[in-house]
Formats: structure tokens, sequence, C-alpha cells
């Protein structure tokens, strides 16, 4: 499969930024005040987490990547926007608000396992003013794909998904259960498999056919062309109003760490059918790259030299 011309892909990603934080470190004993773990801290970094994250993983596969959302005027925010300048991405159209405090992610390892994660955020839905703003903004960019990145932060909005699907390019959703109706004929939704069972309303564990049952609830209730369901360490499956077009077993070696995984799919599907490519390959493509990114700590991404290799 020729994967250079993904290269090609002009791809605006929309949604809400996060910042992950990362605590690394040992434990050794147990708390004389609560039976909980002392973790002794060794290292702390910061990553680009949600929309952010998508941006980043088009950019290392080589796309022309605009990235789109809110931050706080914090210094969680302005961390953020540093992190976003210093990877090669173009912050230009972040809006700062003053009434939000930005999202930081704080999760604790040790033991190369998540010990606890605790959130600092306050979710409120943007005006509708500044989500025409980001509107105008993906409009002015021209390109030839969406991302909506919806972590349920308040960026995303049934009017923001309409008016996105007004300039006629592909629109992707990484879905969260309170937004389901608004992302109303959209060209494919990603939900995990914890996710699909919460928009269809299916216990997708408690029947043989629990996916295809979801599945089909998912697609009447949205309408979108095509779903793709993520399973973990089984997979993922695509699907249409006609049911399963595809099924890919997980190509990972070893699972590390999912954190942001769900990123990596979007972006690298996004830009393969951005680019031309049909949407069973574009499956295929992210599948592998979800593979890769497992084995990695943290919210990472995928480069075009990793994808060739594993291909």
């Amino acid at each position: 499969m020729e994967i250079k011309k993904i290269k090609k892909a002009k791809v605006a990603v929309v949604g809400d930024l996060i910042c992950d934080k990362y605590v690394f470190g040992k434990v050794e004993r147990i708390s004389p005040e609560a039976p909980v773990p002392v973790v002794r801290v060794e290292k702390e970094t910061y990553f680009l987490g949600g929309a952010s994250n998508v941006a980043l993983n088009l950019k290392s596969l080589g796309c022309e990547t605009f990235l789109f959302g809110v931050v706080g005027n914090d210094r969680c925010g302005r961390r953020l926007l540093n992190m976003i300048n210093d990877k090669g991405l173009n912050a230009e159209n972040i809006l700062k608000l003053e009434d939000r405090p930005t999202t930081l992610k704080t999760r604790v390892i040790a033991q190369s396992q998540q010990i606890v994660r605790f959130d600092r955020e306050e979710i409120l839905q943007i005006d509708k003013k500044h989500a025409y703003e980001i509107v105008r903004g993906v409009r002015n960019s021209g390109v030839n794909a969406v991302i909506i990145s919806d972590y349920g932060k308040g960026v995303v909005s049934e009017y923001l998904i309409d008016e996105l699907k007004k300039l006629g390019v592909f629109v992707a959703v990484d879905p969260k259960i309170k937004n389901a109706c608004a992302y109303k004929s959209v060209d494919i939704i990603t939900p995990n498999l914890k996710e699909a069972g919460e928009i269809s309303g299916v216990e997708i564990e408690a029947f043989t056919n629990g996916l295809e049952l979801a599945a089909k609830k998912i697609i009447k209730k949205t309408s979108s062309k095509y779903l793709l369901i993520t399973e973990g360490e089984k997979g993922m499956s695509l699907f249409d109003e006609n049911g399963l077009i595809l099924k890919q077993a997980s190509k990972a070696k070893e699972v590390y760490d999912v954190t942001g995984a769900g990123d990596t799919v979007i972006a690298v599907l996004t830009a393969a059918v951005s680019s031309g490519f049909d949407i069973k390959e574009a499956v295929l493509l992210s599948n592998v790259a979800a593979g890769i990114v497992v084995g990695k700590m943290g919210t990472a991404t995928v480069s075009m030299e990793e994808l060739k290799e594993s291909l």
C-alpha cells in the first residue's frame, strides 16, 4: 500500500484541548495513614492531550494541520499553548477565554501502572459567538477534512457540527455520549466499546451479537455514513447502515498505555480518507497505527516511518 500520499491531507481538528501531566515514581511501601501506596516521585512530564494530540498525530504523518479550540487564561493554558507551538503546530486559531480553566489531567504512574488520575477542570459550553469564530477559521483554512474531537468539555455543540458539515468536506467525530444526538449525518463516528454501549443503550457483552445491535442503533440514531468501533485488544469493527463491513484484529505486540489511542485512530483514518484511500484501507492503516501507539507511554503519536515499517 502506497502511503506517501497521506501527506497531501489538509485537516482541521476542532475540539477540547487538554493538558496531560504524568507523574512517574516508585511504590515501596503502604502509607501508615491509610491503605494506599506511597509514590516516591522521580519525574514529571507534560503531553498534549485531547484535540491537540489528534493534531500532533496528523503533523507526525506530515499532514497540513489546523487546530481549533479554547484554553483558559491561566498558567495551564499558557503551558499548553507553549507546548503546541514547540511541537510545530499553529496555535493562532486557539481562543483564550477568561471564564474557564484549562483542563488538566494528571496521571500517577508507578511500576509501569497507573495508580490514580485526577482532573482539574470546569465543564462550560462555549457560546455561539466563539463557536462561530471557530467555524469561520476552519472555513478560511481551506481544509479537505475536519476531525471533531469531543471530550465533553464544552467546545462541541450541535450548532458547531451543523456549521462544519456545511463546508462539504469529510467530517469525522470522536464522540462523547452526551452529544450523541448532535452527530447527525457526519461521515464517520469512532467510539470505543464503552462509548458505543452508552450511546446505543445496548449492554454489548450481554449478547452474542451485541456489537452489531449497538452499531445498528447508533447509525439509526445519528444517520452517520460509517461507524468505527474500537475494541481494545480485540481490534476494531467498521459498520454502515447495512451492517458489518470490516473487522480487524488488533496489531498491538504489547500494550503499555492506551491513553490517546483513539486520537491516533481518528487522525490516521481521516488523513487516509482525505488523501484518496477508500474507507477499508483507511481503517487498516488506523488499526496498524493504534497497534504502535499503545506500546508507548503517554498520549503518543505515530510517524510515517513507523507506519511504513509496520506495514
